[in-house]
């Protein structure tokens, strides 16, 4: 209990909330324990399946003294009327002390909560966590920040699977009568920047803890690991959400509040590589116009994180061992011994695992961790994941024909039903998946963002696995296909304006597209393929 022993309790008027883990449920649920501070006060957790079972406790364990307090945003027609049932068995005087919090796109909540003669309000806080909001009374309500603070308790909650009500009580009991600390605001406000970790699709704790999906098993596992302080490789396929479990390893972890930095070993080579990793003194090659601290400097006492690791040259390889086994390293192109205490956690895909040297797996793979492919989960779960990442889009800015407009609560809903459809849902799990919850994010933003039919062009991979699908004509760009129009003239030739010095750009362009974009290739692989370096590959990529 947040406030006192249970006999303390009875003795005095309690509050009642009964809130879903939602963060503008918690934020009013924040407001009105303030409001009504002179309350004892007790909370419980609800969502859709346990529902009439907590609102049976709530009318059960009320006493004439008490009100309540119901914070469920959405309740569909069979809820309502189950409900209903249990409101219509008490006295018109107790329903009288019970309000129900909803949500202002869907009024026919509030329009059933009057009909029983219960209290019924909207919630306020069903706005987005930008600026410039600010809560209606500013006496007792949630502000801004704590908001952003709730939100990032509330994720951290649900990833290490802690009981709901236990992050509730924490939460209330620290702000009802107090207030963040500086350090608390600042790295809230850093994780709102960053943007929640992609790994989605997990289980309340009560679930959890029953029946458990492999997103419950995958974040109960990194979550020990992260306590333990191993250095981690993470191993799995792209799309798979190997960087949100680095996010994992570093929030649990004793480091939590030391820095994280990341390095993406693909999108350098050679000195380029060692000198971002360890820093380099002052001309220890042409463009080293001055001294650079490298990233096991910067992340000195926090994490660092390693992705790509196998792209990672054998000369570097071997420096990172030495690291590893003594914590000294010298800066490229100096010769003074330097030392760093960094927690390394890198990750690979599980193909390219031969490319380490195994002296340095050993070191650098304390402790294994891999992540689960999409084609391998259940279909409820793959279900669960989509519906999660359409839920991410809410509160986002839009344009419509109408002109500027937000992506409201009522929008998502809808799209969770068309997710869920029976054909719809077919096609999801149908699919292989082979850029995983990446993939499968993109085509949530398109179908909610611009309606694509998603569904169909997931059964034409299905029907045509062989054929990628392209975006422009033949799988080729247009600008390739200017390359490959027959000439009549010299003149022409001249008119079209080309010249082999943009053939070999428009070359690379083509290849990286036909690849799927630049977000599957891996630039040093792909410039020992072509024949070409690393940086002209990327001159290449980055020539208008």
């Amino acid at each position: 209990m947040v406030t006192g022993p249970e006999n303390l309790e009875r003795a005095m008027e309690t509050l009642h909330i009964y809130c879903g883990l939602w963060e503008p449920s918690v934020s009013h649920a924040l407001h009105e324990a303030r409001r009504q501070k002179h309350r004892a006060l007790r909370i419980k957790h609800i969502y859709a399946g346990n529902l009439i079972e907590k609102l049976k406790q709530l009318v059960s364990e009320m006493e004439p003294s008490d009100v309540g307090l119901i914070i469920f945003l959405n309740m569909d027609q069979t809820l309502r009327e189950l409900a209903s049932n249990i409101f219509l068995a008490v006295p018109l005087e107790q329903r009288s002390r019970i309000t129900v919090l909803f949500s202002k796109y869907s009024p026919e909540v509030g329009a059933w909560a009057a009909q029983l003669n219960l209290g019924s309000e909207e919630n306020k806080y069903e706005a987005s966590r930008h600026e410039p909001w600010v809560p209606d009374v500013v006496e007792y309500g949630t502000t801004l920040q704590e908001r952003r603070w709730i939100q990032y308790r509330l994720m951290r909650a649900l990833i290490a699977g802690e009981w709901p009500v236990v992050a509730y009580h924490y939460i209330i009991d620290k702000l009802r009568h107090g207030q963040l600390t500086e350090a608390e605001i600042i790295y809230s406000q850093k994780f709102h920047e960053r943007g929640e970790p992609d790994m989605i699709g997990g289980n309340f704790a009560d679930v959890r803890k029953t029946d458990p999906n492999a997103i419950d098993l995958l974040r109960e596992r990194t979550v020990h690991i992260g306590r333990s302080g191993l250095n981690t490789l993470i191993v799995g396929e792209t799309g798979t959400g190997k960087e949100a479990l680095t996010w994992y390893l570093h929030e649990f972890s004793t480091l939590h509040d030391k820095p994280f930095l990341a390095l993406n070993c693909a999108f350098f080579e050679g000195e380029r590589l060692e000198s971002e990793l360890f820093g380099h003194e002052q001309g220890a090659f042409t463009d080293a116009k001055r001294l650079k601290k490298g990233l096991v400097d910067e992340a000195n006492g926090g994490t660092l994180f390693l992705d790509e690791l196998p792209e990672m040259a054998p000369r570097v390889q071997a420096k990172l061992l030495r690291f590893l086994q003594d914590g000294t390293y010298t800066r490229l192109g100096g010769n003074k011994t330097l030392r760093a205490t960094v927690r390394i956690v890198s990750a690979a895909q599980p193909e390219r695992l031969g490319a380490l040297r195994q002296d340095l797996y050993f070191r650098i793979a304390e402790v294994e961790l891999h992540t689960v492919p999409l084609r391998e989960m259940k279909e409820e779960d793959l279900l669960k994941i989509a519906c999660n990442f359409a839920h991410r889009l809410m509160w986002r800015p839009i344009i419509t024909e109408q002109g500027r407009a937000i992506l409201t609560p009522d929008i998502i809903s809808k799209a969770w039903r068309q997710l869920s459809g029976q054909h719809q849902a077919a096609s999801l799990v149908g699919y292989r998946w082979p850029g995983n919850m990446r993939e499968l994010s993109t085509l949530i933003k398109r179908f909610i963002l611009l309606g694509d039919d998603i569904f169909e062009e997931l059964r034409t991979k299905v029907q045509q696995p062989n054929i990628p699908v392209r975006t422009a004509e033949h799988g080729m760009t247009d600008e390739w296909q200017r390359f490959l129009q027959p000439f009549s003239s010299l003149d022409e030739l001249k008119d079209q304006k080309i010249s082999l010095k943009k053939l070999q750009p428009a070359f690379v362009r083509h290849v990286v597209n036909s690849l799927g974009g630049r977000a599957n290739i891996q630039p040093t692989k792909l410039a020992d393929a072509l024949g070409c370096t690393y940086n002209t590959l990327i001159s290449c990529l980055t020539e208008p």
